[in-house]
């Protein structure tokens, strides 16, 4: 009887407590218990079954040891699944196999270390992020937010699981900020201090298999059955312990899917299972293409779109499902009717739903108007760290500013956001002398000071004066669009800070300051929902679940809304570039667009709203061949790519348009004039820039500062 035969009456006639029938390409990866393979896995086709029949027929039936077996995987979660389900279809036992994650299993490297070589390796680290903010102070002379944090903290751990050479490292930035001296601080710490953080479990457990023998050797004897669940989430360090762990002749079972590789922000890639063959000589790649999660048309469309991706096994996923609906695009004339139906449609579903996104904080705006309908809702793995981002910060302390020109602090903070030309030396001064009533008074009064400075300083407190008594909506374009700040984005923007970050930072904050009356309610709700998102309970029976595409891996739903697929954004503008890093990074957008709309079982929507140039993503799923046409551009903060140029054409007109004033202030009533139109012409009145001209009889209004900047008048 062949090895598939024998495992597929095992499996059928009560080896386990309840039978299982598995397909012929699930039956083939099960039965391959010894050498290396590859199972590459599509969505919904039943990995974790295989994995776990096949456990069960290595111990039921061929009678190798439990303790022999180590299955490793990425999350505690998904190690603690496995495990529950291994318990499921064997029942409790003294002796099972090892379910861990590779963290967990480092960490058992390193104590057993200690046991055999009798040496006190480094203690874990318990607080890093502590250590971390206060590194990040002493360096910097300020505080992290916890926006930066979260940055800074998976940069760290990219370092460790790359394993970036220090030309590499120097290359990595949080934002606009190079993250090599933080990195060189933190490392420097963690040594003097003999500690150990979460990512160096894993570099020390390699360090110690790679340098000692007989560590190695131990573990080589203890387990001779390795399997690798979720493999496409692995990292290159993750990867390097396997290798260790298997040489070239070990029992190895890889299961994943490149197509399902989006976790490059923490350093995995799929280029570890694209290699498998060169790594093993020996070993077997074996599919599994049948999805029996989702209909025949999500499948087709999901198959056709994954293509894109170049980093790939030539595989096509297929169901034996129902043909089912097509998945559609419904677009919207403004961004709060895509919300309105969002919600009244999940309210009349009666399916199991979600509304999945490429960014945490998309979230935002649909928590907000959930809230204010008393819509419940299932919220995923959510961290507010929308509400410390700069761009946040920045814009509640204009407005903070516009109510009281006198605070030092705030001024501190801003005097550099403004296009001001107010100098670091100009602002100290100005703390010094302490205004009692505005910054401006003090800053007019410091001496050598140039025509050019006088004008923007009065204008910018002309401008904050009437900031104060803005609706928020209009006040935050007004800061960017009229205060200068957009000048300060553009200049961070050029330093290395991503584009798209900011502009979707403001696009959020526009959207919830459009709901208000007032700068007090709009501030107000800022903190109401940070807190609302920060001590959320899951209601069980909400209709809908608000999640990342990224939090989503492995869930599934009958139903999928996908918001948010505009280009720039998904994929990122960073995708978009025309480098080899660009190229990968635009992979992995394809790869997690892919994961998203494999969500679904049923139905997937694409929700967009008119005017936003759409995702190029989108066309490819739904199978349209025409090229879609560029949508007009709808009312929104100008892209901050062109604002240098901007910047120049708004400068030169500003300088003309001084010139311009003063010729005309030259002028008075009674002087004669030549138009270049309407002829020679006497002034009567003028009002401002505006003159009172008699030609020929008759009565015109001319502005002289326009005519004088386009050489339209001369005097007689």
């Amino acid at each position: 009887m062949s090895e598939t035969a024998a495992i597929d009456q095992f499996l059928k006639s009560g080896g386990i407590r309840r039978p299982i029938a598995l397909g012929p390409q699930q039956l083939a990866a099960a039965a391959r218990t010894e050498g290396q393979t590859l199972l590459l896995a599509v969505p919904g086709s039943g990995k974790t079954t295989v994995i776990i029949c096949r456990l069960a027929y290595m111990i039921e039936a061929r009678g190798i040891d439990p303790g022999a077996i180590l299955t490793l995987t990425f999350s505690r979660s998904g190690a603690f699944d496995l495990l529950n389900r291994y318990r499921e279809l064997c029942g409790h036992s003294a002796c099972e196999p090892r379910f861990s994650t590779i963290h967990s299993f480092a960490l058992s490297v390193i104590r057993r270390y200690e046991g055999l070589y009798g040496k006190k390796a480094f203690d874990v680290l318990e607080d890093s992020g502590r250590v971390i903010r206060e590194l990040y102070h002493r360096i910097y002379h300020t505080w992290p937010s916890d926006s930066d944090m979260t940055d800074i903290e998976s940069a760290l751990s990219l370092i460790s699981n790359r394993m970036m050479t220090p030309a590499e490292i120097a290359e990595i930035k949080v934002g606009d900020l190079s993250i090599e001296r933080l990195y060189e601080a933190y490392r420097r710490y963690k040594r003097r201090a003999r500690l150990m953080d979460f990512d160096d479990m894993l570099v020390y457990a390699y360090k110690l298999l790679k340098k000692h023998k007989r560590l190695l050797n131990d573990f080589k004897d203890r387990y001779h059955y390795l399997n690798i669940d979720e493999a496409q989430d692995t990292s290159t360090l993750q990867f390097a312990i396997i290798r260790l762990l298997t040489g070239k002749t070990g029992n190895l079972l890889v299961v994943g899917d490149e197509d399902q590789s989006i976790y490059g922000f923490r350093g995995a890639s799929p280029k570890a299972l694209l290699q498998f063959q060169k790594i093993y000589p020996k070993g077997q790649v074996l599919l599994m293409e049948e999805n029996r999660r989702s209909t025949a048309a999500l499948v087709a469309a999901a198959d056709r779109f994954i293509k894109l991706n170049k980093e790939r096994y030539p595989k096509h996923m297929v169901t034996k499902n129902p043909e089912g609906l097509k998945p559609v695009r419904r677009v919207f004339p403004s961004i709060e009717a895509q919300y309105a139906y969002l919600g009244t449609a999940v309210r009349q579903e009666g399916k199991h739903t979600a509304i999945l996104y490429r960014n945490n904080d998309s979230a935002i705006p649909l928590i907000d108007r959930f809230e204010r309908e008393h819509l419940r809702y299932r919220l995923k793995e959510h961290e507010p760290t929308f509400f410390s981002h700069f761009v946040v910060r920045d814009i509640a302390d204009f407005f903070a500013f516009a109510h009281d020109l006198s605070n030092l602090e705030l001024f501190r903070n801003l005097y550099y956001k403004m296009d001001c030309g107010i100098s670091k030396q100009q602002m100290e001064m100005v703390c010094r002398m302490r205004p009692k009533v505005s910054v401006f008074d003090a800053l007019l009064a410091l001496p050598g000071l140039k025509d050019w400075m006088a004008d923007k300083w009065i204008k910018e407190e002309k401008g904050l004066k009437q900031l104060a008594d803005m609706a928020p909506g209009p006040g935050v374009h007004f800061i960017v669009d009229e205060l200068g700040y957009r000048e300060h984005l553009a200049f961070r923007v050029r330093n290395g800070y991503r584009e798209e970050t900011v502009v979707q930072k403001l696009n959020i904050l526009q959207i919830l300051a459009g709901r208000e009356p007032t700068q007090e309610a709009f501030f107000d709700r800022l903190t109401d929902l940070k807190s609302l998102i920060a001590h959320h309970k899951t209601d069980p029976t909400g209709p809908v679940t608000l999640s990342t595409i990224h939090s989503s891996k492995g869930l599934e739903f009958d139903k999928v809304y996908l918001i948010d697929a505009v280009d720039g954004e998904f994929p990122t503008q960073s995708a978009l570039e025309d480098s080899e890093e660009g190229k990968a990074l635009y992979n992995e957008e394809v790869r997690l667009f892919y994961v998203g709309v494999t969500r679904a079982k049923k139905e997937v929507e694409i929700v967009s709203v008119k005017g936003r140039k759409e995702s190029r993503f989108v066309p490819v799923y739904l199978g349209e061949k025409k090229k879609i046409k560029k949508a007009k551009a709808a009312r929104k903060l100008p892209s901050l790519g062109a604002v240098q140029a901007a910047v120049t054409r708004r400068k030169a007109l500003s300088h003309m348009r001084e010139v311009s004033a003063k010729r005309a202030a030259r002028w008075h009533p009674g002087d004669r004039l030549v138009h270049t139109k309407f002829g020679e012409g006497t002034i009567t009145a003028i009002d401002g820039t505006t003159a009172s001209v008699i030609f020929s009889g008759k009565t015109r209004q001319i502005d002289l500062a326009v005519c004088e900047g386009k050489h339209l008048i001369r005097r007689v």
